[in-house]
């Protein structure tokens, strides 16, 4: 409590005599003045203590719980502080002549209830003030404690004057002092509600609240006039007016200040804690609503948190993991990599896979194994270390990827490894096999006949065969030999570790193995294979190259009647070298000049005369020189090259033997040999018809000559030959004798010519046999009415047998071996009688 200090007014009291109404006697009332700046101030701290309130709102419209009542305490010292600073230097501002005391109790009593009534308002704007009729009503009760405040803060003062109040004035500052409350109630809780779309009015508000207030003070000021009396010397406690002036002004002003900044540091503080709140929830919301499970765990392996893709993927809730160990969703094979424990490893190899991402396994809650992805990352707060694993089962993923290697490593049918497998396995071990010394060994096996069972019962059937040989072959192999499937119906083992003795048992083991039947939709088949085999280093170095060989060898144990196996040797692989050499020319020498047709005369045995020719094709290669039609005819037959090239030969022969015909040369028929490839073909006879008709030949000089093996099939051959005949061409059996010979050959088919094979003309005198089966052939033509050619003559001697026998023609060395078209006209144009060309 401050000691009483007395002042002196510098200014010389005013007085004003008026009647006394009551007491009937004249009275002196004292007048004073105001201080224009201490007015002015206290306008000032009045709007100052209105946006300090009003700013306040603003925080307390965001506070909850403890806060709010924070802000409502800061609140209600801001404004009751505010308004009763107003108060104070307000009356320091009215000047009435004469020193002014005040008493502290009455002073505190008007601080109380400034600060009571901006409490009660503040106390309202936390309550919401949902209706007017609440804001009217804390109205009331806040200009009550304002008026207390007011007339208990004049009633402090202690001075040589008494003071009486005009009662209108006074009615009119508590007006004032009750719809300044409600205004200010209104505003405040315009603040609370819409405090961004009334910052623009923020000012002016305060301007409104801060004129309202000190209008009431004013007002009420006005409503008070002293006049002198005499007083006793003070006794209680008094307050100096002059520095408790200064003091409530810069007090009230710090305080208005430092909740402004309080207001401006918190409102910093909640922003970002806000945004800290926005973002964690927006971060649990990202980590519940993620498709991977994303589990967070301290270094001791303990989960600590657990998200809703984690129950999906692992089975365990959030109440069943969280405080469990990691070690729940761990597989026990993890263990037998990491016998330590899954806290210890991860400790110690955390620092290997942060940042990375890695592949290993999953254990879901109802014990299943599945393939997953972990991302893992860590951080760090104090001494201690938090990890968190994101976490995606690739279940689908390693699914595919094992679909896609079965697609591109695996053959659909059978699931063996295919050829790319095959080359990729074929150098890990010829690597391997270098490293160590050893033997690596490639078995080819091909299926005979398989095309067969295809045509016959369909590939459906073909495919299920080729399913159970594979399981055969997979049960005759080792652990570490490779089976694959080359393509079709070939299959490839790589061995290793093995040898020549030891690669042979096991193609000896495969053809056991594949020697009983297979019983497929109750049908019984049979299937053999043929085996090839190379060895690694001496057969070769490369696996394209132990391959290839084996396949050679495949090809020759095929060629030898199939069901058995053939090692690979040089030999093997020059013959079938040379073989592919010649295949590769057959198919270009036509066009590219080397195939000939030379002509060789038949010899009408009696007269000498040359009337028919026939054409054998030559070849004369560019490399390897002249290549026997003993080589070349049967590798045309087995390629079907013979088709077009047969083609091409009829038509040169017929092209030649036309030109021979106009040339005035009187001729019988130029005989032509026809494959049975040729004559199987079902567009042959079509292709016999084009040739005439683009040579212009008459099918009367045109003698087809056909084997044995083309008649073989009489049901498709017979009416090829009637509409040969039909057409007036002739028809020659070749080489007859030697092959399956039937006397219905003669009877059915309509031939024109037999012609005896050079074996038995050859031997004609050595052997009674062959003199035998000669004169048997001619008796047979000459009582069917058909004409007979002996081919091979030699010697006169066999000439002369024949003449003895009435053959009707030869052909052979005797008269000439086959020579060029150019030769023909000067040699064989002129008649010859009797005995044999020289």
């Amino acid at each position: 409590m401050l000691n009483k200090i007395r002042c002196k007014s510098t200014m010389d009291g005013r007085y004003k005599e008026e009647d006394e109404k009551k007491r009937g006697k004249r009275h002196l009332e004292m007048t004073g003045s105001y201080h224009t700046w201490l007015v002015i101030l206290s306008i000032v701290v009045a709007v100052a203590a209105s946006f300090a309130s009003l700013t306040i709102v603003e925080r307390l419209k965001k506070a909850a719980g403890p806060a709010k009542w924070k802000w409502v305490s800061a609140g209600a010292l801001t404004l009751g502080g505010g308004i009763w600073a107003m108060h104070f230097v307000a009356m320091l501002a009215y000047d009435i002549g004469m020193p002014v005391r005040y008493d502290a109790w009455l002073l505190t009593w008007s601080i109380l209830s400034s600060a009571g009534a901006s409490f009660l308002a503040f106390y309202l704007m936390s309550r919401g003030l949902k209706k007017r009729i609440d804001a009217a009503v804390g109205s009331i009760f806040i200009g009550v404690g304002i008026l207390s405040m007011h007339f208990v803060g004049m009633e402090a003062m202690v001075m040589e004057a008494g003071t009486r109040y005009d009662v209108l004035l006074v009615s009119a500052s508590a007006v004032i002092a009750f719809a300044s409350s409600f205004t200010a109630l209104i505003v405040l809780k315009g603040f609370m509600n819409h405090p961004r779309r009334l910052q623009r009015f923020k000012i002016g508000a305060s301007f409104v609240l801060g004129a309202g207030i000190s209008g009431m003070h004013y007002t009420g000021m006005a409503s008070a006039s002293f006049y002198p009396v005499e007083t006793a010397a003070p006794t209680d406690p008094f307050i100096d007016p002059i520095p408790l002036g200064y003091l409530v002004t810069v007090g009230v002003f710090l305080l208005m200040g430092w909740f402004v900044l309080l207001n401006r540091y918190d409102s910093k503080v909640e922003e970002h804690s806000s945004h800290m709140l926005f973002m964690d929830n927006l971060y649990q919301s990202i980590v519940e609503s993620a498709n991977d499970a994303v589990i967070t765990m301290n270094q001791d392996g303990k989960i600590l948190a657990w998200n809703q893709a984690a129950v999906d993927t692992f089975g365990f809730t959030h109440k069943e993991a969280v405080g469990q160990l990691i070690t729940i969703v761990i597989p026990p094979s993890f263990y037998e990599t990491y016998p330590e424990g899954a806290a210890i490893s991860l400790k110690k190899g955390a620092a290997r896979v942060l940042g990375q991402t890695m592949e290993m396994e999953g254990m879901h809650a109802s014990g299943r194994v599945f393939p997953v992805e972990l991302s893992l990352s860590s951080t760090a707060n104090d001494e201690h270390t938090y990890y968190t694993g994101i976490i995606r089962d690739i279940t689908d993923r390693v699914q595919q990827q094992e679909r896609i290697n079965e697609l591109v490593y695996k053959d659909e049918l059978t699931h063996l490894p295919n050829r790319r497998m095959l080359n990729n396995h074929m150098e890990n071990v010829l690597m391997q096999a270098s490293k160590n010394d050893e033997e690596a060994g490639v078995l080819f096996l091909d299926l005979d006949r398989f095309k067969q069972i295809n045509d016959v019962y369909g590939h459906k059937t073909g495919d299920a065969l080729l399913k159970l040989v594979t399981e055969r072959l997979q049960a005759c192999t080792g652990p570490h030999d490779f089976t694959a499937r080359q393509s079709g119906d070939e299959f490839i083992l790589v061995l290793r570790e093995t040898s020549s003795y030891k690669a042979g048992m096991a193609a000896s083991q495969l053809l056991d193995a594949l020697r009983e039947p297979f019983m497929i939709d109750d049908v019984e088949l049979f299937v053999t294979p043929s085996i090839g085999i190379s060895l690694y280093p001496q057969d070769g170095q490369e696996a394209e190259e132990l391959i290839k060989f084996a396949d050679t060898a495949m090809y020759q144990a095929k060629q030898e009647g199939g069901n058995q196996y053939q090692f690979f040797t040089m030999e093997i692989n020059e013959t079938i070298s040379r073989k592919m050499t010649l295949e590769t020319g057959l198919r270009k020498a036509a066009a590219l000049g080397e195939i000939e047709i030379y002509y060789q005369p038949q010899v009408v045995i009696g007269t000498g005369d040359v009337k028919s020719f026939e054409a054998l094709v030559r070849w004369n290669h560019r490399e390897l020189g002249v290549v026997s039609p003993l080589d070349f005819i049967p590798l045309a037959e087995e390629t079907k090259l013979i088709i077009p090239l047969g083609k091409w030969i009829l038509h040169k022969a017929c092209t030649q033997f036309k030109a021979w015909l106009d040339e005035g040369h009187d001729l019988c028929h130029i005989s032509v040999n026809i494959s049975a490839v040729q004559f199987d073909d079902p567009g042959f006879v079509d292709s016999v018809k084009q040739v005439l008709n683009e040579t212009g030949l008459e099918p009367r000089y045109l003698d087809l000559e056909l084997t044995e093996s083309v008649v073989q099939n009489p049901q498709t051959a017979i009416p090829f030959m009637h509409e040969l005949k039909a057409m007036g061409i002739k028809i020659s059996l070749d080489d007859f004798g030697t092959g399956y010979s039937s006397l219905n050959y003669l009877k059915d088919f309509p031939l024109d010519t037999l012609k005896i094979d050079k074996s038995f003309i050859q031997t004609i005198h050595q052997s009674p046999k062959d003199m035998a089966v000669v004169d048997t052939i001619i008796h047979m033509a000459l009582n069917l009415n058909l004409n007979v050619i002996a081919e091979g003559v030699e010697t006169p001697s066999q000439l002369d047998y024949l003449v003895s026998r009435k053959c009707h023609q030869y052909q052979g060395y005797l008269c000439s071996a086959p020579v060029p078209h150019d030769q023909i006209s000067t040699r064989f144009f002129q008649p010859v009688k009797g005995a044999p060309l020289t």
